[in-house]
C-alpha cells in the first residue's frame, strides 16, 4: 500500500512539474494566450518559447483540399509563406477602375492600410483559413468575388498574397503570377475582415520616404513636408471613390487580370508580379 502511494505521488509530481513548465514557457507568447499553454501549438513555429513536436505537427497541417487545389509548380512554396511568415501586412483594396493610377496589388486598387498584424492575428487567421477543414465548403459559389481585403504574407524578398472577400464569402491565393479561390462560411469569412475594419490608416508609399516598411511614416516635420509635396506630384486619380456604377457581375479571371482588359499601372507599392 505504502509502494502505491509513493508510486502515485510521483506520477502527479511529475504531472504537475510538467504544468509549471509550460506555464513558464507561456512568458514568449502575445498577452492574450499567456496562460493558456494548451494553445501554444496554434503558434507559427518560431513564435514564443515553444518548439514541440505536437506544435511542429499541427502548424505544418494545411487543408489537403487547399493544397491539391494550387498549380503543383508553386503550392509548396506559396503555402511555406503563409505558414511560417515573418511578417504580415494588411490592406483594404476594392476594384481598380481603368482610369485609376494609385497604387496597387495584384491589379486590385489599395484603399487603405489595415497595418502589420501580431501574432495573435495572424495565428487566428492561419487557422480560420487553412486548418480547419468544416470551415471549407468545396462547391463553387453562384456569386461574384468582391474584394475587401488583402493579407501579404513575408518571407525574406518572397511573399504570398491573400485576398479576402465579401458579401460573397470566399479567399483567393496569389504567388508567382498565379491565383486559386476557395469558398469558405460566410460567418467566419465576414468575422475575419471584420477584425481588419477596425484599423483605417491613410496608405502612404513607402518609397517616397525611402522607407522598407508597408507604409510610409514621416519622423520629422520637414520629412512630412517634403512627403506632402511628394504626394501631390504623384496624386493619383481619385474619383472612382464616388462612382457607384461599379459592375455588378464581375468575376477575377483571366481576363480581367489581364493587359488587355485593365491598362497597367505604371506606378505601385507591391505591383510586381513574378513570372515562372
Amino acid at each position: 500500500m505504502r509502494g502505491k502511494f509513493v508510486l502515485c505521488a510521483a506520477v502527479l509530481l511529475v504531472l504537475f512539474g510538467g504544468i509549471g513548465t509550460a506555464r513558464a514557457d507561456d512568458s514568449g507568447l502575445p498577452p492574450e494566450l499567456q496562460g493558456l499553454g494548451l494553445y501554444d501549438d496554434l503558434l507559427p513555429i518560431g513564435a514564443g518559447n515553444s518548439s514541440s513536436a505536437k506544435k511542429r505537427t499541427r502548424q505544418q497541417t494545411v487543408i489537403p483540399f487547399i493544397r491539391s487545389s494550387l498549380p503543383k509548380a508553386i503550392a509548396d512554396t506559396a503555402l511555406y509563406n503563409v505558414e511560417h511568415p515573418e511578417q504580415v501586412f494588411c490592406y483594404h483594396i476594392a476594384r481598380k477602375p481603368k482610369d485609376f493610377t494609385g497604387y496597387t496589388l495584384n491589379n486590385f486598387a489599395v484603399v487603405d492600410f489595415c497595418g502589420e498584424l501580431d501574432m495573435g492575428a495572424t495565428t487566428t487567421t492561419y487557422e480560420a483559413l487553412f486548418t480547419q477543414s468544416p470551415n471549407i465548403i468545396t462547391a463553387t459559389a453562384a456569386c461574384a468575388i468582391e474584394p475587401k481585403v488583402m493579407l501579404r504574407f513575408v518571407r525574406g524578398v518572397d511573399y504570398t498574397d491573400v485576398l479576402l472577400s465579401s458579401p460573397c464569402p470566399s479567399f483567393t491565393l496569389f504567388y508567382a503570377g498565379r491565383y486559386t479561390a476557395f469558398n469558405i462560411k460566410q460567418a467566419v469569412i465576414d468575422d475575419v475582415i471584420s477584425q481588419f475594419d477596425k484599423t483605417r490608416d491613410t496608405f502612404n508609399s513607402p518609397a517616397l520616404l525611402k522607407k522598407t516598411v508597408a507604409n510610409g511614416v514621416a519622423d520629422t516635420d520637414k520629412e512630412a513636408e517634403e512627403y506632402e509635396k511628394k504626394q501631390k506630384e504623384n496624386a493619383p486619380i481619385m474619383n472612382w471613390k464616388n462612382d457607384q456604377s461599379s459592375p455588378q457581375n464581375a468575376e477575377i479571371d483571366e481576363n480581367s487580370q489581364s493587359s488587355d482588359a485593365q491598362p497597367k499601372a505604371k506606378k505601385g507599392w507591391g505591383n510586381i508580379k513574378l513570372r515562372m
